[in-house]
């Protein structure tokens, strides 16, 4: 895939400049302004570059035109991020009320590091609750106005919804995953509640636990290296986790087991992508070197294809919106089981047929009556059928999905993750 270094530069100094770091010497003038815009929707960064922009108007050559349209999504995006946080704090009171203890992962956790909360926003929100409360969750969220998702909902992950909010409710921290990573995540306890801390989005008058509980700081972080290592692999994941990681660490970095950390980063097999990854965060987001506790900073192979990959956000085409994971071809990596052939031929086989302990959960019934395989291969193919007839482009089909796994090797390669 061609890299365009340029804009690369361009999306990440005006990122930089929305944190209020120091200025790097950034020529923005062959600047494709409408193709940035589109990058920094894409990304969930338009209101914290669009704010840049606005700060030092003269500095930028942007036609009236393009900054006014640009302005007007960004007014739109805050007011329905001021939607979302009212109607979060109405949520957290009602779970409360109720007895219920709810537990923010990234979400508004992360966002109460940005300059304004309102810049970080996202199109759900992950809220972790105890497995014994999914009835009882189910139903509060129902009598709140809130509907339930089941067509996309997963046996751990249900998914609710209103007009102003999309609420990931995971009852494990994990969603479905299993193999031995997770069994190294379930070691450590992430979610003890000796470890749970409240969120105060910088309201300090409020009781502790009324914005509801996050996850300990060292267990926060390894969470959200997990979700970035998730999401790299099976289908990319956005630069925005780089500020997200950066602002965290450099809040939190006196409080911080980076022994800990770095250990089941090791445990999982992660440690070099890791390593890459906080290099990078360094380099161009001014993370502090004590994130890598004594490890060598290094960059990847190619450092612009590494940080373009994740501006397109694992996409090879700013056109391409369909939404594709690749779990059952790339998940063994990360659940830590066993690897697909090394051969692109092979890849396909696994891809067409995979083993019952890489199938998918909704075909579960096979991994416990594995002479049931070949009927799980079948269901699955008028599956992927029915969801491209009806889905159309929003989604991926088999060979789609196989032209995006290889992709994802190569970028993992890249990364540090593979090694031919």
């Amino acid at each position: 895939m061609e890299v365009n270094k340029d804009m690369v530069i361009q999306f990440i100094e005006l990122q930089r400049r929305g944190l209020g770091l120091k200025k790097a010497e950034v020529n923005f003038d062959n600047c494709d302004w409408d193709i940035l815009i589109r990058h920094s929707y894409r990304n969930k960064t338009t209101m914290l570059i669009n704010n840049a922009v606005n700060k030092e108007r003269m500095n930028y050559d942007i036609d009236e035109h393009t900054l006014s349209d640009w302005n007007n999504l960004s007014r739109q995006l805050f007011f329905r991020g001021i939607r979302q946080l009212s109607r979060y704090k109405e949520i957290m009171k009602m779970l409360q009320d109720n007895d219920i203890k709810p537990v923010v992962l990234k979400g508004y956790a992360l966002a109460q590091l940005y300059p304004d909360i309102i810049q970080r926003y996202s199109s759900d929100l992950d809220i972790k609750f105890e497995e014994s409360d999914k009835k009882r969750v189910t139903q509060l969220f129902k009598n709140f106005g809130l509907k339930h998702d089941i067509d996309d909902s997963k046996e751990n992950v249900y998914i609710f919804y209103d007009d102003s909010i999309s609420i990931e409710a995971h009852f494990t921290l994990w969603e479905d995953y299993e193999g031995r990573n997770i069994n190294v995540l379930k070691r450590e306890h992430l979610d003890d509640p000796r470890t749970i801390i409240p969120v105060h989005l910088g309201e300090s008058d409020m009781p502790d636990g009324y914005y509801g509980y996050t996850l300990g700081v060292t267990e926060h972080l390894i969470l959200q290296m997990f979700h970035v290592i998730k999401h790299f692999i099976l289908e990319g994941i956005e630069i925005r986790y780089m500020v997200d990681l950066t602002l965290f660490i450099n809040k939190y970095a006196s409080e911080i087991d980076f022994d800990r950390f770095w250990r089941v980063m090791s445990d999982m097999e992660f440690e070099e992508y890791t390593v890459i990854y906080f290099s990078e965060c360094i380099k161009f987001f001014d993370m502090t070197e004590k994130a890598l506790n004594g490890k060598k900073f290094r960059l990847a192979d190619d450092e612009y294809a590494f940080l373009n990959d994740m501006m397109m956000v694992g996409k090879q085409s700013l056109d391409d919106t369909s939404s594709f994971s690749m779990l059952g071809i790339l998940g063994p990596y990360v659940n830590g089981g066993k690897k697909p052939a090394i051969d692109k031929k092979g890849r396909v086989l696994d891809a067409l047929f995979p083993s019952a302990e890489n199938i998918d959960k909704k075909y579960g019934y096979c991994k416990k009556y594995h002479c049931l395989l070949p009927v799980a291969w079948v269901h699955r193919a008028f599956r992927t059928i029915f969801m491209k007839i009806t889905r159309g482009n929003k989604v991926y089909g088999a060979s789609d999905k196989i032209k995006g796994a290889e992709y994802r090797i190569s970028m993992m390669q890249n990364a540090g993750m593979l090694r031919e």
